[in-house]
């Protein structure tokens, strides 16, 4: 059994224009670079005043605080100088267009219909009114009737209304009544959760709160009893959802959503959360029926342990009172989110005892929570790994937004997940993205607030990609992730189910070695980022990122889209071509290290190409230092340019002796009787310029790009090829 996941927060319609920074139609990438450091190092000035004053700076009073602001030398900081106003305007107009809800729904449903995804699940979900008839016009359902939602979203709006008023009892007796209203509707088979109070509200006032969601396309799926739901956070106030589903092969599934708290302070009242949730789930997950878990944690993929100390949470007193506390805690945290969800070492993150699940009843128990031993759940991620993964968020508030000192923010972060229990075994993930890892968006930082350092290329590119935008409506990128259920756990509902299984057990993430071809001297490496059935022939199939440029395609095939990686590194393979890396010890892998490291060193200092290029894959993949492999790129781009300059001037020479000898020939030629010879030497003159030649020259300029292991937007490989000479126009016309 196959299923396919689209996990997306769609960005409440209440928040869309909070002021995000928009590519605009066709725009360089130079310019929005331009416009971000702008941006930037305004918002930087206006934190720095706000801070001084001791006063929240206001959008409206820029106006004011920009005569006395002297901008940087960007084009874009400039014209902010001199025409604010007009700017702000243009700014605001353009986020409008691109987040208009009927256009952003009908997006939302393109890109449904376009992947075909079992299941969906939904964060800041408060377009329910717009969005779900589009979802059950293209089969897809979330267990209840329009008017079931309408009635829920309106009574927890007038319950979010009440409390503000400040009538009706504490705090925790209108988390009970939102509980009671959740459960009351869910018995009705309603998969759709509104959140109680939310911030999205502030903005859209008129519109109901935001919320999640689950729906499931109904040709192949149904629900086989009502959905699960919990209130959790520290008031009670979050709704999470558990829909439990039946495949048509007869095989149970449940699937969960939830969306944790945002902003950097908050990752403990977030890891607070999953401790609630776990044990309101009753702990042992895996021991359920499979399981697939997509969430927004909110919290990066790639945070480094220790944490910083600074927390956000709000504390309960005895007699149901609760206030909002900063403070610095005891110690830093050891996990995060992210790893909180996977299967952990059962020390937890602190040292001490587990412990029933209580929210701290005061600052001094909320100080020490960092100690407590927190549960893990046990499921895998989707992704396959915790290093390169692809980032879910690319975005950055602008001009047009309210909250000045967020104003540009850059924000690279991976905080949408798909995770599962063991019961599965994950084919494929990715959101779009290229695949980072935690140093590769430092670098990206550093590279973003320092315009003099190398291969702005990248960032160019990248912040094309800014979101929301006129294609993707939303400021995260869904997450699609394929996984399939594995024979043992699928044939207890399917009786004589027994499909041929692979000899290994390959998960995404995996390094791999595919043997050897006969005219290949040594076995190719790589790492799986693809596992299952494809379209293009019969069977289970792995696609592989290859290390060097020795691949057929760029992850798809026929025009359909399996992994993303860069062109001619992707290979489709069966896995008996493939095997598994065998596990080292981390003395086998330290001396691995320094024997590898010291034959890049003298490769280096030698420029012995050939062994940098050979040495480069495995430097990579046992993480020697990123400055090194910059180098050793740095050194193999410079020499190949340099061996392609000499080249293509050798031929130029050559082409130019064969131009001479043929008009001494055309030469001798003319005038003798019978104009046939010189007609066949111009006959022989045209299939070298039309046929001959030209084949050869590609051949040429194909292998010599070929030749360098460095991919496209590496550091050096711009300027390698600016430097190449060009073949003279018209070196053989007449």
């Amino acid at each position: 059994m196959q299923i396919r996941v689209m996990q997306w927060n769609v960005l409440a319609h209440g928040l869309a224009n909070d002021g995000f920074l928009v590519s605009q139609p066709n725009e360089e990438g130079a310019s929005i670079l331009d416009r971000a450091r702008s941006v930037q190092v305004l918002g930087q000035t206006m934190k720095q005043r706000a801070k001084k004053s001791g006063e929240k700076i206001r959008l409206k009073d820029l106006p004011e605080e920009m005569k006395t602001w002297d901008p940087p030398p960007f084009d874009f900081a400039q014209r902010l100088k001199s025409n604010f106003q007009e700017i702000l305007q243009e700014e605001q107009r353009y986020l409008q267009e691109i987040t208009d809800l009927p256009k952003r729904c009908a997006m939302i449903t393109a890109r449904v219909q376009a992947e075909q995804p079992d299941i969906i699940t939904f964060q800041e979900y408060d377009m329910f009114e717009t969005l779900n008839p589009l979802l059950e016009a293209a089969g897809y359902s979330a267990g209840s009737d329009q008017g079931s939602y309408q009635e829920l979203a309106q009574r927890v709006k007038d319950l979010g209304i009440q409390l503000k008023k400040g009538g009706g009892g504490s705090p925790k007796d209108f988390a009970q009544k939102y509980r009671e209203l959740l459960e009351e509707y869910a018995a009705k088979g309603l998969c759709v959760c509104p959140n109680f109070n939310s911030t999205a509200r502030r903005f859209n006032p008129d519109g109901f709160d935001d919320g999640v969601a689950i729906y499931w396309k109904t040709s192949t799926l149904k629900s086989r009893e009502p959905p699960d739901v919990w209130t959790y956070d520290m008031t009670g106030d979050a709704p999470a959802i558990r829909v439990k589903l039946q495949h048509n092969s007869g095989s149970p599934l449940d699937v969960m959503t939830l969306h944790l708290p945002s902003s950097p302070g908050k990752e403990l009242r977030r890891q607070l959360n999953l401790w609630q949730l776990h044990e309101l789930l009753g702990g042992a997950l895996a021991d359920g029926p499979p399981l697939i878990l997509a969430v927004d944690l909110n919290s990066d993929a790639h945070l480094q342990p220790p944490l910083g100390q600074d927390a956000k949470v709000q504390v309960i007193a005895e007699d149901g009172s609760s206030e909002k506390v900063e403070f610095q805690l005891d110690q830093p945290l050891r996990h995060t989110c992210f790893q909180l969800l996977q299967s952990g070492t059962g020390t937890g993150t602190g040292t001490g005892s587990r412990r029933p699940y209580s929210h701290p009843a005061d600052v001094k128990a909320a100080k020490s929570m960092a100690n407590c031993d927190f549960p893990h759940w046990g499921l895998k991620n989707a992704w396959g790994t915790e290093d390169r993964i692809p980032l879910s968020v690319v975005k950055m508030r602008g001009p047009a937004s309210e909250q000045v000192q967020k104003w540009g923010e850059l924000t690279l972060e991976t905080t949408d997940h798909v995770f599962c229990s063991p019961h599965f075994k994950v084919a494929q993930c990715g959101t779009g993205y290229r695949h980072y890892n935690h140093q590769d968006k430092q670098d990206l930082m550093r590279r973003f607030k320092d315009p003099q350092a190398p291969n702005q290329e990248e960032l160019c590119e990248l912040l094309k990609g800014l979101i929301p935008s006129s294609t993707i409506p939303s400021d995260h990128m869904c997450v699609l992730a394929t996984f399939q259920l594995s024979p043992r756990d699928e044939a207890v509902e399917v009786q004589g189910y027994a499909p041929e299984e692979m000899e290994e057990d390959f998960l995404l993430g995996d390094r791999v070695l595919i043997k050897a071809a006969k005219e290949e001297p040594k076995a190719w490496e790589g790492t799986v980022r693809f596992i299952g059935i494809t379209d293009f022939a019969t069977g289970e199939w792995l696609g592989v990122e290859l290390d060097i440029k020795a691949g057929k395609n760029d992850g798809s095939v026929h025009g359909k889209r399996y992994f993303q990686c860069e062109d001619k590194y992707g290979l489709f393979l069966h896995p008996s071509a493939v095997q598994k890396f065998k596990a080292s010890s981390p003395r086998d892998i330290a001396l691995e290290k320094a024997k590898v490291q010291e034959a890049l060193a003298l490769a280096m200092e030698d420029h012995d190409i050939e062994t940098i290029r050979r040495v480069l894959p495995a430097a990579e993949s046992l993480g020697i230092d990123p400055k090194e492999i910059h180098f050793a790129r740095q050194i193999v781009d410079s020499v190949a340019s340099y061996d392609l300059q000499g080249e293509v001037k050798g031929l130029c020479s050559s082409l130019l002796k064969l131009r001479r000898t043929l008009e001494n020939i055309e030469a001798s030629s003319s005038g003798r009787p019978g104009a046939t010879q010189g007609t066949s030497y111009q006959e022989l003159e045209r299939r070298l310029l039309s046929e001959s030649l030209p084949k050869v020259l590609e051949h040429f300029m194909q292998g010599a790009g070929a030749q360098s292991p460095c991919k496209a937007g590496k550091a050096g490989a711009a300027g390698s090829q600016t430097d190449v000479p060009q073949v003279p126009q018209g070196i053989l016309s007449e």
